[in-house]
């Protein structure tokens, strides 16, 4: 079973796509980036995704993410702004998608289902 690691500072959010992934899915969730950055240096994943808006410091990791694991998909969800759109260019390099809020689940997991295959 693919493992996937779920980030969002909101806990309903990690609630809701545990609930919604966990069938077809190994779903580790944390609140916490502190844990998130330990989690992904010492556990295996095949995806990780991250409810986060763009920041100096979200790019800096999904850089660190790409030079680490290559091979590890990363999808980051937040709600869009126009304030967002230079982090957003410069993050896209790093990532393999986006999905703004509020998400279709439906589509992230098709997208999902494409990338674990």
């Amino acid at each position: 079973m693919k493992k996937i690691v779920v980030y969002s500072p909101d806990s309903n959010v990690c609630l809701s796509l545990f609930m919604y992934l966990q069938s077809d899915y190994n779903v580790t969730t944390t609140t916490d980036v502190t844990i998130l950055k330990t989690m992904t240096k010492h556990i295996k994943f095949d995806l990780l995704i991250m409810d986060a808006p763009p920041s100096n410091s979200v790019e800096a990791f999904c850089k660190e993410i790409k030079e680490r694991h290559p091979e590890i998909p990363v999808i980051l969800t937040y709600v869009y702004q126009d304030n967002y759109k230079t982090f957003d260019l410069n993050i896209r390099k790093y990532i393999s998608s986006v999905f703004y809020k509020p998400i279709d689940l439906y589509e992230v997991s098709k997208y999902m289902t494409s990338l674990l295959v």
